[in-house]
């Protein structure tokens, strides 16, 4: 399936630059992309939606995030807790209590929406009062920073938003720690990379047995690429086994405590620097909007794990409730085909009696394995330009400089096959992959921008980034040597 294509809907389309969404990286069900439809705006000039799937994977217009006008109001992106997770909370109480049993029969479509809307609030709410604030205050920063001290500094003014204290690294640092456990102990070790749950009675396997529980109990909602259709972390402890086990193999100095240390030193120094200089109307503008800018990591991360992983994990759970309630009724064939059903197509089946289109679902099913085993390209339509095959220009994320082997993933869980020193290659990642930046020597990522989750992190972790550079899951191959230069955004395939 290598040479699957992926086509735009129509003419009118191919106008139009469309880029493959960084924070849905992966290629969601039907059900997922029917609701994700319901929702699209159309854009007035051009009579088209703002994004479009294409072999389920989310495309995007090319819009860049706008500096703000103004200093952002930091008040909202620092009561973003006690304002916004309320009403999260309750959507993740309303979710996992949904009964399908208890509604009446022809009322699903209404009941289910009414979840449904309220969810979308919930959620929304909390981007409006962090991404929707700290974005725009951290293009803000840049931009101010580099018409100040020169555009060669830019990735300077990216190194003064991180080292930050923020959930997807102390999600990671719990990993870790579990992961020096393992390393200790010969037997617990070797359960691990086997993807199994130590049995031992000794010292180390209960106290590995403990810390799973407890990561579990706090993470435990984590998804697989925010995909509705695929397993939590409590579902399948496979999943964090496998980076446990990663980051077995790896030096104490690799460790996620270390690099937020080292990030946030480098911080500080040059926080240090600026304080010297002779203030000006100019510096006492970047000072102002540093401090907003500055939640770029924590609200970032800690939206992304305190609302976007529980309401994903909430939602999935009241899917396959249906889902569970339908085969119970002799409708579907297992729990999870309701993923491969559109919403409408659900709600006859729910409101109607309507039967299952079973062999739909069953070419849908082969049709989201065969997407999913390959990496989409960066962009469609327009401004599609050629690059060299051996050198791959992109946006410089995190500096250093490495050379390392290539290990190119499509999915997360491909994800878990990367040897500690490999260069990551992917075509974006979100939070979920954050604990593989703590094995990789390196990234490289198809899709993204300086203020990108992929930068963002590999700045965290100090490893060199070169994020969009167009094409590199197409033109770089697991086990190519590569020289990534990440002040530079250069990425060189080298020969042999």
């Amino acid at each position: 399936m290598a040479d699957l294509e992926f086509r735009l809907p129509g003419a009118e389309y191919e106008a139009i630059t469309w880029v493959h969404n960084e924070h849905f990286t992966g290629s969601v069900a039907p059900l997922e992309e029917s609701i994700a439809d319901l929702r699209q705006r159309i854009n007035a000039e051009d009579g088209l939606p703002g994004s479009v799937y294409i072999n389920g994977y989310s495309f995007g217009r090319d819009n860049q995030i706008r500096p703000s006008a103004e200093i952002p109001d930091i008040t909202r992106v620092e009561n973003w807790r006690a304002v916004r997770l309320p009403p999260v909370d309750d959507s993740v109480a309303e979710m996992e209590a949904f009964d399908p049993e208890t509604v009446e029969s022809g009322h699903f479509a209404e009941v289910n929406n009414g979840l449904q809307e309220r969810w979308q609030a919930a959620f929304g709410g909390v981007h409006s009062d962090t991404m929707g604030v700290v974005f725009p205050a951290s293009a803000m920063w840049v931009e101010a920073y580099t018409k100040r001290f020169g555009n060669e500094r830019e990735l300077e003014a990216a190194t003064m938003l991180a080292g930050v204290p923020n959930a997807s690294n102390a999600r990671a640092a719990a990993l870790w720690d579990l992961g020096r456990i393992a390393a200790g102990d010969a037997a617990v070790l070797s359960d691990v990379h086997a993807g199994m749950l130590p049995t031992q009675e000794s010292a180390a396997g209960v106290a590995f047995r403990v810390g799973f529980a407890a990561l579990l109990e706090s993470y435990g909602f984590t998804t697989t690429m925010h995909l509705i259709d695929l397993p939590t972390w409590r579902e399948d402890p496979a999943i964090p086994l496998a980076m446990i086990a990663a980051m077995a193999d790896e030096p104490e100095e690799r460790s996620p405590q270390h690099a937020e240390a080292n990030s946030k030193a480098r911080r500080l120094a040059l926080e240090a620097e600026l304080t010297k200089l002779d203030d000006d109307e100019e510096l006492a503008r970047l000072r102002a909007i540093l401090p907003v800018a500055q939640w770029l990591a924590p609200a970032s991360e800690d939206h992304n794990l305190l609302c976007d992983q529980r309401m994903i994990a909430a939602s999935r759970l009241r899917w396959l409730r249906i889902g569970s309630y339908l085969r119970t009724r002799g409708m579907l064939n297992a729990d999870d085909d309701v993923f491969y059903v559109t919403i409408d197509e659900l709600y006859s089946m729910l409101d109607q009696d309507a039967a299952a289109p079973s062999d739909a679902i069953r070419e849908r099913r082969a049709a989201q394995l065969a997407w999913r085993a390959i990496s989409p390209p960066s962009r469609l339509g327009a401004g599609i330009d050629q690059q060299s095959l051996e050198v791959l220009r992109g946006v410089a994320a995190s500096a250093g400089t490495y050379r390392g082997r290539a290990r190119v993933v499509a999915t997360l869980n491909d994800a878990a096959a990367l040897q500690p020193g490999e260069v990551l290659v992917a075509p974006a990642t979100s939070p979920e992959w954050t604990p593989y930046f703590g094995v990789a020597g390196a990234l490289v990522s198809a899709t993204g921008s300086l203020l990108a989750h992929a930068a963002v992190v590999a700045r965290e972790f100090g490893i060199p980034a070169v994020v969009g550079a167009r094409g590199a899951t197409q033109r770089i191959k697991t086990g190519d040597m590569l020289a990534v230069d990440g002040a530079a955004g250069i990425v060189t395939i080298e020969a042999g």
